[in-house]
This record gives structure tokens, C-alpha cells and sequence, in this order.
């Protein structure tokens, strides 16, 4: 019970940070997550931007192993993308289980391709192939693969030793960085990774 009142929190405070993102980018996300051909465009955004985040945890664990400090604020960095996926697609924080398993010797890598399969199924969930005939988007196969992903963290999350709680802390942490990178006309040509070391479990 604990964990889904949190993870509404998080929801509520991810869907602010997307009004004030797209916001400076001289968007409208409530009118886009009424917009059938926005909401298209941003799961495809979102999705990309996801991908970046778990190929930069990926990285972060071969290069110092699962459990580090800066793996768990790129776990974080997935979960602001997965919640506003969810937001588009119709996942409400009661649809998804539990973020708090154990382990029971899955390893981080089963964990990542079964995270990259999510991310392939909700592609394919798009109408991308410009070449085929026939497609669309399809909204069940969407949610669906949005499901798999909230799967898929809670793999890594127990891989990492990483409880709902200090997920929580973190994800907080973070969004509150995040709303300084947006006040203060984030580049992506400037930015630094220093605010986010100031992070703490």
C-alpha cells in the first residue's frame, strides 16, 4: 500500500515536470496527451529517450558492476521516461507490481535484454515501418509493452539491491534537478553531471 500511495507521488510529480519541459520547448503536454498524433510522436520520444537510459546503465555496470550510486540515479533516469510513457498509454501506478523482489539470481543482464524486449515491443506497437502496408498503432500491444518495462525495472531494481523506498528518495532528488535544468534553460551542449552527485541514497 505503502509503495503504490509513493508511486503515485511519483506520477503526479513526473506529470508536472512534463508540463514544465515541453512547456519550454513551446508545447502543451496535457494538449498533447489529448492529441492521438502527439501522443504517437512522444511515446516514439520517450521510448528513444528510455534506451539512451538503460544503454548508459549498461555502461555504468560493466564498467563498475551492478549496486553503484550513479547506476541507481540512471535507474531513476528510466523511470521519469517510464512513468511518462504510462501517462500516455493509460498505466496507472495500481497496474503495476511490486518494485520491491528479490533478486533470486537473475542477472542484470537478463534483466537489460528483457528491458530492450519492452522496448522493441512498444516500437512495433507504432506504425514505423514507412515501407509496409497496413500497421497503425496499436494501443493494447502499447500498454502491454509499457507493463513488461515496469517488469523489467523491478528485475534490475532487486539486481541492484535498490528498495522502493531509496528509489523514491532519489527519484524526488532528481525531479527536483530537473526542474532547476528546465528554470535554468537546459543544453545539452553545457550540461554536466555535477548537480547530479549531489544525490544521496
Amino acid at each position: 500500500m505503502m509503495e503504490h500511495e509513493g508511486m503515485k507521488e511519483i506520477f503526479a510529480l513526473q506529470w508536472k515536470l512534463n508540463i514544465r519541459t515541453l512547456a519550454n520547448a513551446g508545447k502543451d503536454f496535457e494538449s498533447v496527451m489529448k492529441d492521438p498524433e502527439q501522443k504517437l510522436v512522444w511515446i516514439e520520444n520517450y521510448r528513444k529517450a528510455l534506451s539512451a537510459e538503460l544503454a548508459e546503465l549498461i555502461r555504468e555496470v560493466q564498467e563498475h558492476g551492478p549496486g553503484t550510486q550513479n547506476g541507481k540515479v540512471e535507474i531513476v533516469d528510466i523511470l521519469h521516461f517510464l512513468v511518462s510513457l504510462s501517462q500516455i498509454v493509460g498505466v496507472e501506478p495500481g497496474d503495476i507490481a511490486s518494485l520491491s523482489a528479490a533478486a533470486n539470481g537473475t542477472s542484470f543482464e537478463s534483466c537489460s535484454i528483457q528491458a530492450f524486449l519492452g522496448i522493441d515491443e512498444l516500437q512495433n506497437s507504432l506504425k514505423w515501418k514507412w515501407w509496409a502496408k497496413g500497421g497503425g498503432f496499436k494501443p493494447e500491444r502499447a500498454r502491454s509493452a509499457i507493463l513488461d518495462l515496469w517488469n523489467s525495472l523491478g528485475c534490475i531494481c532487486a539486481v541492484f539491491g535498490f528498495g522502493f523506498p531509496e528509489l523514491k528518495k532519489i527519484y524526488v532528488a532528481k525531479n527536483r534537478i530537473n526542474f532547476e535544468r528546465q528554470r535554468d534553460n537546459y543544453n545539452e551542449d553545457t550540461k554536466t553531471e555535477e548537480d547530479n552527485l549531489s544525490i544521496q541514497g
